[in-house]
């Protein structure tokens, strides 16, 4: 017997699914397909025109597809009303899914429904075709409406949307019902037809309403924090009273899904449970928080609903301050390295250990099929084969069956662009580019008279070819910079590449050109961190690396060379710094670590001119002026920061997901570029949203737990870092903090602290639940201008003092600017378009030199640079 769990529409869109799949095909010989429609031309290939579902759906029911079974799992959408299947796919695969759901119309009535997908799809209505639709909208899932008739009672809908996943793959559904044929795209108005509808999900469970209790008492829960240590407590926090009281089983699952502990508890208003105990020694990685049923509902009634909550632990705690040296921190990397599992670079900290017993040689092998396979990010791999076979090549990790495969990938590897063959691999992006040269340069020194079969040219051709590209690349780097600024994932590779160059490029030249751009690429990230976090603006980058410096791909690099930061599972870097000759100049450490009272920084890179400003207690980055108004990617604009965790931007987000597959996503990119401008410790960001958006709003992410204070009120929301504890209650999970205004006699010592003030012209509002609960502040509204004040203990007192005179200053949002005075008592004025008029005269806010800092002056293009710290000069020359 089948009942059904009861929803509504929200806005109009079914927000409440069954979901299959997807279901993959890997596609192969990529040269049948030619042109820019290759993607419809293997949907087409791969299409069927039935929908392929012979039975009535049900939660936890199957059907088959040819050898592969597919069952059908419940799934809630979030705020962007998507069913988000993207992922990332290391080579080309056709992917079809299927989602159904019934919607029960009090009388036949015809509407429009509204169909969103970023690839093909079919509707069905009452087993009946009812639309195809044939588009390719990589990042911006494209909307068609059409119209079809709703029978009185209930009426079954299945969707099946299609994608071709090559590298990241944005894959969502989305279906709106109304009454009214709109004119133009989402978001459309909800009509009355949708308002009487109700959505139902057919299940074998019996207890439908205690069911739906738990799913909405599960979705009132969040973790306090989402990184946690080795040891450390796992606080589980509720929003509120749920429905009812209910009791519930909670699991700790690793990233392969085994449970590593389960307890049992009672959801408490407003209460915080501690799921995970100092005593469970959780190791280094990724884990969910697993919400579902009391094993008395699970088994009984077989109520199988669950929510994943994910969460990240470290083994090190992370280091604010420079410690040890580097050939003792070079071991500590190796060995932490060392101990990780099915990573490659693990395996070369193995061997740079001499733990030759421990490698892993059929991982070795495995990568190389992968690198065969010419799978996106070969280039990562092949690169750190190519460092193995240069430097262990007698040690007794090298079988004969191992010898075989490296050689057999190294002669067969496509090393450009221009070479036969199709694949799914990314040559051109500027760290993808230096990997392929690196490859082809190590490839070739291995074996200059062999011939590589896929150009049928000798190895010494490639390695010649490669140095021409390289020097190429690095004299534009050395010049100019780099188009993907202060990217903290791709400086990682980057650095991977120049690292193994430095070391093992025979040619003088390079060798010596791939350690000068090194010395100025940590240059960069030495005046653009603060107490190890690469808090800049970056031209490319990922959500999990911008949410605090625990999780960057930079962290273990900067911990390395210059001890802050912390090791986590972003090695490639790490490894390839440790096993090279590469030495770090001492000045550049130095900067890294240095904390003056002030000091301001702009540079110009390609197409960015950016610029910090750095103080004992905190620092803001921004990206000035950069391309307002048009559709962004990875671009990370703006950030302040005051601790490891403690971070704060602002984006306008494309959808709700984190997946890396959407650029921009939830918190990484903007959907829409602002115009900013800072002013050292002020930044004015200008947010003008199309008529058309799909979320309507832009928001701050504002983790409250990392602070050691947090205060929303009249508008504003204050964070402190530092300064010792609350003066009163601890981590109020309202947002509604409190402060003293007593401030401490100067013999006492107090740490100093860092201050923060955020404003949005459309007003506030803390987000409570959901994935990003009590660390979300949105905004609504199509043009909004936000505003960030930083401060000092040093300079303002106490954090309630802080707080008044913020809101005494004379702030006036209009439409598209503001105009405001300062806490520095100066008067700003900056709008969508115009100059930044500081007391009324012009501050040029583009056309920066090169850098423009204490430290360091130079123009673009750059021949040389000077790198000052006290007596020490470092002269960095690109002209070899």
């Amino acid at each position: 017997m089948q009942n059904r769990l009861e929803y509504q529409l929200e806005k109009g869109y079914i927000h409440n699914w069954l979901v299959a799949g997807p279901y993959t095909i890997s596609v192969p010989d990529l040269d049948r397909f030619q042109g820019e429609d290759y993607r419809l031309q293997i949907a087409r290939h791969y299409h069927r025109g039935i929908s392929e579902v012979h039975q009535a759906p049900v939660e936890r029911g199957s059907f088959q597809i040819r050898d592969t079974e597919l069952t059908w799992r419940y799934y809630r959408c979030l705020d962007d009303h998507f069913v988000d299947l993207s992922a990332f796919y290391p080579s080309c695969h056709y992917l079809r899914s299927w989602a159904y759901a019934q919607v029960v119309s009090p009388s036949a009535q015809e509407v429009t429904f509204v169909l969103t997908t970023n690839g093909p799809a079919d509707l069905w209505l009452n087993r009946q075709h009812l639309h195809r639709q044939e588009h390719f909208c990589h990042q911006d899932p494209h909307s068609t409406p059409f119209q079809g008739t709703l029978e009185e009672g209930c009426n079954e809908i299945l969707v099946r949307f299609e994608e071709v996943a090559v590298r990241a793959c944005p894959y969502a559904m989305a279906l709106q019902i109304v009454d009214l044929f709109p004119s133009e795209g989402p978001p459309f108005s909800e009509g009355v037809a949708s308002g009487e509808l109700q959505v139902l999900v057919p299940t074998h469970i019996e207890k439908t309403k205690r069911r739906q209790v738990l799913e909405r008492a599960f979705e009132q829960a969040y973790l306090q924090h989402d990184i946690s240590h080795r040891g450390a407590g796992i606080a589980l926090r509720w929003i509120g009273e749920p429905d009812t009281f209910c009791e519930l089983t909670y699991r700790i699952q690793d990233a392969q899904d085994i449970i590593r502990l389960e307890g049992m508890t009672g959801v408490k208003p407003s209460g915080i449970i501690q799921v995970g105990y100092r005593r469970l020694l959780l190791e280094e990685g990724a884990y969910h928080l697993v919400l579902m049923p009391h094993i008395q509902d699970y088994r009984m009634f077989e109520i199988r609903y669950q929510r994943y909550i994910p969460f990240h632990v470290l083994d090190h705690a992370y280091s604010e301050n420079p410690y040890g040296t580097y050939e003792e921190r070079r071991k500590e990397a190796l060995e932490d390295a060392a101990r990780r599992e099915n990573n490659l670079y693990a395996e070369t900290a193995k061997i740079a250990l001499n733990r030759w017993p421990m490698v892993n040689r059929d991982l070795i092998i495995e990568t190389t099929e992968r690198i065969n396979r010419r799978e996106d990010c070969s280039d990562f791999y092949l690169v750190g084969l190519l460092g193995m076979m240069h430097r262990y090549p007698s040690t007794p990790v090298f079988s004969e069956k191992l010898k075989h495969s490296l050689e057999e990938c190294v002669l067969n590897f496509k090393y450009w662009h221009d070479e036969p063959g199709s694949d799914a691999m990314c040559y051109t992006t500027e760290n993808h580019s230096i990997l392929f040269h690196t490859c082809e340069i190590l490839g070739g020194q291995l074996y200059p008279h062999r011939a590589f079969t896929n150009v049928g040219q000798t190895g010494r051709w490639h390695r010649e070819k490669g140095e021409k590209l390289t020097l190429a690349w690095l004299r534009e780097r050395g010049a100019t910079g780099f188009s993907e600024w202060d990217s903290n994932c791709y400086f990682e590779e980057d650095l991977v590449a120049l690292s193994h160059l430095a070391d093992l490029a025979e040619n003088d030249d390079v060798r010596e050109l791939a350690a000068v751009v090194m010395d100025k690429m940590f240059f960069t990230i030495a005046l653009n961190s603060y107490k190890g976090v690469f808090g800049s603006t970056h031209g490319r980058t990922y959500a999990p690396m911008i949410k605090g410096g625990q999780l960057e791909a930079t962290s273990g690099i900067t911990r390395l060379m210059w001890g802050m930061g912390v090791w986590n599972h972003h090695i490639r870097g790490t490894v390839s710094l440790a096993c090279s000759d590469y030495e770090l100049p001492p000045h550049i450490s130095a900067i890294a670590a240095d904390l003056p009272e002030e000091m301001w920084n702009r540079e110009h890179h390609p197409g960015v001119n950016k610029v910090t400003y750095r103080t004992p207690d905190y620092m803001l980055c921004s990206a000035q002026d950069y391309h307002p108004g048009e559709k962004g990617q990875q671009e990370h604009i703006w950030q302040a920061t005051l601790g490891p965790s403690a971070v704060v931007f602002v984006n306008h987000p494309a959808c709700m997901s984190e997946e890396r597959a959407h650029r921009p996503n939830f918190w990484h990119g903007n959907y829409v570029l602002p115009r900013v401008v800072q002013w050292k410790d002020v930044l004015m960001a200008i947010h003008k949203l199309p008529n058309d958006d799909w979320l309507g709003f832009t928001h701050a992410y504002f983790p409250v737990y990392e602070f050691d204070e947090h205060v929303i009120r009249d508008g504003w929301a204050f964070a402190r870092k530092g300064g010792g504890p609350p003066s009163s209650g601890e981590d109020a999970p309202s947002g509604e903090g409190t402060s003293s205004s007593e401030e401490p006699p100067p013999d006492e010592g107090r740490p100093s602290a860092g201050y923060l003030a955020l404003t949005a012209a459309q007003g506030l509002e803390l987000i409570e639940r959901g994935p990003a609960a009590y660390r979300e502040l949105r905004s609504y509204g199509q043009h909004n201008v936000w505003m960030c004040l930083m401060g000092r203990q040093a300079t303002d007192g106490t954090f309630e003092a802080f707080q008044e005179k913020v809101l005494a200053l004379d702030v006036h949002f209009e439409e598209s600017g503001v105009r405001c005075s300062t806490l520095r008592g100066e008067a700003l004025s900056f709008a969508w378009e115009g100059p930044l008029l500081v007391n009324g005269k012009e501050q040029p806010i583009t056309g920066f030199g090169h850098y423009e800092n204490p430290y360091c002056v130079a123009d673009v293009p750059a021949d040389q640079m000077d790198i000052h710290y006290g007596d020490y000069l470092l002269r960095l020359d690109f002209t070899i």
